[in-house]
């Protein structure tokens, strides 16, 4: 059976690239960095990472993943815990908007 956060992710991956954005989903394994965001989009130019959570999870990110965060921020990119596709939009929005790049 399908988990529900693996349903959300392909539900976000694809209404971001409806809006035409590159999306990939980061699979986990011994071989990838620890922490690292579940989705990875290119909106723009910019680099987001998307932490899909379920809402009754929102808070359940670990001080690994809370710090692959600080660093992709401190990088110059973004980096959010979403829980919904309208959150995951919002999130590619605020950060064009953020940019300069919508208004």
């Amino acid at each position: 059976m399908t988990q529900p956060e693996s349903k959300l992710s392909r539900k976000i991956m694809d209404a971001l690239r409806l809006e035409g954005y590159f999306v990939f989903k980061v699979h986990g394994s011994e071989y990838m960095m620890a922490g690292l965001p579940d989705i990875i989009v290119c909106a723009k130019g910019l680099y987001i990472g998307l932490e899909t959570k379920m809402p009754a999870t929102r808070n359940n990110v670990s001080t690994i993943q809370k710090y692959r965060h600080d660093q992709i921020r401190e990088a110059g990119g973004a980096a959010f815990v979403v829980c919904s596709v309208q959150e995951a939009l919002d999130a590619v929005d605020q950060t064009l908007t953020a940019a300069g790049i919508i208004q």
